[in-house]
Order: structure tokens, then sequence, then C-alpha cells
């Protein structure tokens, strides 16, 4: 592609961005998800990627530690040691990705006591500090450890690591307290002082008093919470007061019967994106908790739809307990290791995570062998620590390039300026940010060989490492060898994006790459719509730009309401006017 016509596709992409902006005076049509903002043939969509292999990561264990979780804390204890094995070699059976440099692993417990009157006997319990005792039963454990355990690749044993590990989260114990506040110990775990969050008694987070150095800036946060009932996480402590006249005398229900005592959600989901709010991908919240085993998510399907799906489930529904009117209906109860109960704060908290661009995994603590729910919490890892597989693939124009720009906002601490990054042009300041927008040369490839020269980024669909790496959604932003963006960067890529047809109906933004033909079968029903279609006798392939199948018009009354006639080449050009829908959905 010559200057020229690069030059003519940046502006046919930044003309498309001054009209579905100023056609309605919209602005922020550009979203965060590579996702089709139907019905728009065009779409404007942002979205923040992680590009670099990410080599540290700190993984925080919240177990759940009252009195009916002997066996499940022994079920996790014996996987820890293959978590740990997995995530320092790279390798998990067939599946491989970019090992751990250096990983962090700290515990605390579900227990964050009931305030100065409470049932629990204990103002605070644990309060979500990171756990330091070892099990002193295991004559292989010391009877202290540091406030967290760290693992360098280069110069530890990874066999070494797992088992002090072991001593530390088996040396909790089942005296917990029973009212668990699983979520409030996570957050209070992690958070800053400085946050405005507050917790009970008007204290505020350990993150940086004595959790402080745990998490680390750039790292990936991962979270598993270990737990057979759902969270407790209290507004007011007089909840868990025996004797207290505002609340109903049963105890057991005192969570499920005062829900408005109990702390929303948003809480959570805030609180924790806040954490990474440079990069939510950078946060994986894991739970292994009390769904029915049968009712554990597909990691082929968005979480939040299948969550919805699973709190509608009869077992799912909390309920006294006909047989037993102190307690819930349990939502699985197996022999020999006891009942669990619907957690449906906590499965909410997965999805509602993920949607806000961070990753949910959600798994069930109602079997004996957690392999399989370890397994599902790595492979979301390893997804991270491998780099981000673009969720929906993106359509090359004529000229073998995607609509789309990828964006480097530099840190200047670190890089002082574009001009020292190889394939970077100056775009800027990045309002957002305030840091300088650098764009990234765009380097078509033969859909073959990963490009070697010159510097810039690819869309890289058909490397054997993405078709293993992101077998479901095999597509990725690659760069050239010493294009990488740099450390401290933020990268954005940013799209004008036809949006692609669905299923074998042809229709507007099916794509007709290598078969322009294919636009002549529009279905009927698109027909009726464009009177320039039917004239034409169907859709044609915008080939310049788009490479998708277009209803042609020679005025905006050929479009239907809502669409307008646009030249999608420029006046002077030889491609046709098509519809375009100018509004963000």
């Amino acid at each position: 592609m010559n200057e020229i016509e690069k030059t003519r596709g940046r502006r046919f992409r930044r003309a498309l961005i001054v009209l579905l902006a100023g056609a309605l005076g919209l602005v922020g049509c550009l979203e965060r998800e590579l996702r089709p903002l139907n019905p728009c043939t065009i779409s404007g969509v942002a979205r923040d990627i992680q590009v670099n292999q990410v080599e540290e990561v700190d993984l925080l264990f919240m177990i759940d530690n009252s009195g009916s979780m002997t066996e499940e804390q022994a079920s996790l204890a014996a996987e820890i040691p293959r978590l740990i094995t997995v995530l320092a070699s790279g390798m998990n059976g067939d599946e491989t990705f970019p090992p751990v440099g250096s990983l962090r692993v700290g515990v605390v417990s579900s227990d964050l006591g009931t305030g100065p009157a409470g049932a629990c006997g204990s103002m605070f319990g644990d309060d979500g500090v990171l756990l330091t005792t070892g099990n002193t039963a295991n004559p292989s454990c010391m009877a202290t450890y540091p406030t967290w355990l760290e693992f360098a690749a280069d110069t530890d044993v990874a066999a070494d690591f797992a088992t002090d590990v072991q001593c530390v989260a088996t040396a909790l114990g089942t005296n917990g307290c029973g009212f668990e506040q699983q979520l409030d110990a996570i957050l209070k775990a992690l958070t800053p002082s400085t946050s405005g969050i507050t917790f009970s008694g008007g204290t505020v987070g350990h993150g940086d008093g004595q959790n402080a150095g745990f998490l680390r800036e750039r790292s990936l946060l991962a979270i598993i919470a270990l737990t057979d009932e759902d969270d407790c996480s209290a507004i007011d402590t007089g909840l868990f007061e025996m004797d207290n006249p505002i609340y109903d005398p049963n105890l057991n229900l005192r969570c499920f019967n005062h829900p408005e005592a109990v702390q929303p959600i948003d809480r959570f989901t805030n609180g924790l994106i806040a954490l990474r709010a440079e990069n939510p991908d950078l946060l994986v919240y894991a739970t292994i908790t009390g769904i029915p085993v049968d009712l554990v998510p597909s990691s082929e399907m968005a979480l939040a739809p299948q969550v919805e799906s699973i709190l509608a489930d009869s077992r799912m529904i909390e309920m006294p307990n006909p047989m037993d009117s102190t307690q819930l209906v349990p939502s699985c109860d197996i022999p020999g290791r006891g009942r669990a109960f619907p957690p449906r704060r906590m499965i909410q908290l997965a999805a509602d995570l993920e949607n806000a661009g961070a990753n949910g995994v959600v798994q069930s603590i109602c079997q004996e062998d957690y392999s399989g729910a370890l397994d599902a919490i790595i492979s979301k890892i390893a997804d991270v620590l491998g780099g981000a597989c673009l969720p929906r693939s993106l359509n090359r124009n004529s000229s073998g390039e995607v609509e789309c720009d990828v964006v480097e906002i530099i840190d200047t601490d670190i890089v002082g300026s574009c001009e020292e990054i190889p394939g970077r042009i100056a775009d800027g300041i990045d309002e957002e940010l305030g840091r300088p927008r650098c764009v990234v040369s765009q380097i078509t490839t033969t859909g073959a060989v990963p490009p070697a020269d010159p510097a810039g980024w690819y869309y890289d669909d058909f490397s054997a490492d993405v078709l293993e790496r992101c077998e479901d959604t095999p597509q990725r932003i690659s760069f050239t060898p010493g294009a990488e963006p740099r450390n401290g960067s933020r990268v954005r890529l940013e799209c004008l994006q036809s949006v692609q047809g669905s299923g074998s109906m042809v229709g507007i933004g099916t794509s007709c790459a290598g078969n322009p033909s294919i636009c002549l079968s529009a279905s009927a029903d698109v027909l009726d719509l464009f009177p320039g279609a039917q004239r034409n006798g169907g859709l044609i392939c915008e080939d310049v730009s788009s490479v998708t199948c277009q209803a042609p018009c020679d005025s905006s009354a050929d479009c239907p309401g809502g669409y307008v006639c646009f030249d999608s080449d420029g006046p002077d050009m030889p491609a046709p006017q098509i519809c375009i829908n100018p509004t963000c959905n």
C-alpha cells in the first residue's frame, strides 16, 4: 500500500468517526469491548489490550475457616503443588503458556469477627491480614512464615515453594467465625487505606498497611475464594448480635432475612476493579463454592448469561429448610463431605467483574476432587499471561489491512517520546491520561509467516502460536521484533469495523473477501429495506475499505429510517455511495 492509499484509509476511518459522533451529537461511541454495535454497519470500538508477557502474579487465597470446611480445605491443599508447578513451568498437559517469572502467594480467612457485641466474641477476627502461621501438625512446616510467600523462577524450587504454601493454607483450621464475610476479607486485604472504602468499626484496608508490598503495580492479581456458604459482609455488625431486637432471633438466617444489612455487590466489583483500573484484564477472580457440579459454567461461553441461568436454577434459590427451620435448603449435600448453600453473591461478583473487563471463574466445591476446578482457574490465568486474544475477528480490507489503529500511550518517565520507539508516529496527548499518544505502524502480512520487519504491529490470525493459544477466538495483535510496547505503556486498539453478518444469511456487513458475488444473494427482507439494493439486484461488495456487503444508494432516500447515504471513498473517487447507520446503539 502506498502512502496515498494509507492516507485515504486513515481519512476514511476519521471521517466515519466524525460522522458517527456528529450525526447525533454523540461522543463516546468508542466502546471498550470489541463487540458489534448493532444495527450500525460501521462500528466504533476501542479496547485496552494486554500485549506484553505478564511475568508477575500476585495470588491471594481466601479460605473459609468455619466449622464445616475440613474436607474442602484438604481438597484445595491437595491441588496446591500442581497449581504452583504449572504456573512455574508454563505447562499444563497439552496447554502451554509463558511461565511465571515471579509469584507471590498470600492467604486470608473468611473471619472478620462480629463487632464489639457479636456472637463470635471477636471484634475483627483475622481482619483480612495475610496469615503467617504454619501448620505445626506437619513436621515439614515451620511455625511461622513471612507475610507473603514469594517464588522467583530463576532461583527457587517450585516444589519447595508449594510445600510452604501448603503449610500456610492448611494452618487455618475450622474454628473461624460462622458468620463468613468472604468478600470484605478479600477487599480489606488488598485495598489501600486511601481508597475511601471503610470496614467494620470505621477501619480501612490493609493494602498499604499490614499487607503493604504484597500487591505489585503491574502484576496479574489472581484471587481464589474457597467457601461453602454465601458472603455475609455486613454493613451493620448489629446483624451479628444475639439479642439485637432489630433483627429476628434466628442467627443462622440473619443474612438471608436481612439483605438490607449486607454490603451491595457493586462495593466489591468497584473496589476490586479499582485495583487494576488501568487494565482490568489483569484481574482474575475465581470462586470454588456451593453450586451443583452440573451447573458449572462452560469456559467456552460468556460467564454472565450462564450465571443468570445458574441463579435461576431451583437449587440456587435461597429458602428456609422445611426439615430444619434454623437452616437454608442446601444447594448440594454430599455424603461424607457435608452441605453447601447457595452462593448467590459469590458468583454474581464473578459475572459482574467479567462484565467490567476483568476475568471471572466459577467452580463447584461440591466434589471431592478439585483438579477440574483448578484446571479452569489455571486456564484463565494462562490466557492473561499469554496476552489477550481478541474476542471477535476483524475484517481485512482490499489492501490486507484491518480498519484499526494500535495506539501506545507512553509513560514519559520511562520513554521520553514516540520517536524513541521504532514504528511510532506522535499523535498528540491522550485526553484521559494526559500522556503522549503514539500511533503504531500497521504491517500487512501474507497470512503465513509472522513478519520480522519493518517495525510495527500486525493482525495475527494465522500464526501457530495464536492458533494454539487462542483456539476459540484465534486472533490477536502482535508486534514485529523490537517494536513491542515499552514498560509502563497502555496499548489501545481503536477500530472502525464492519459488523460481520450472522449465520448463513447474507446481509449488511457480510464479508465478501474473495467472493464479491455473495452480496447479490442478500436475503429478501434486507432488499425490501433498501430501494438502491433492489434497483441493483442485490447488495454490492464495498471492496475499497471494508470488503463487506453494503447497500448502494444515490441519496439518503434510498436508505431506511436512521440510515444515511455516505460516499465511502470520498468525493471524486470511484467507489459507490452506501447506506450506513450513523448511530452507536
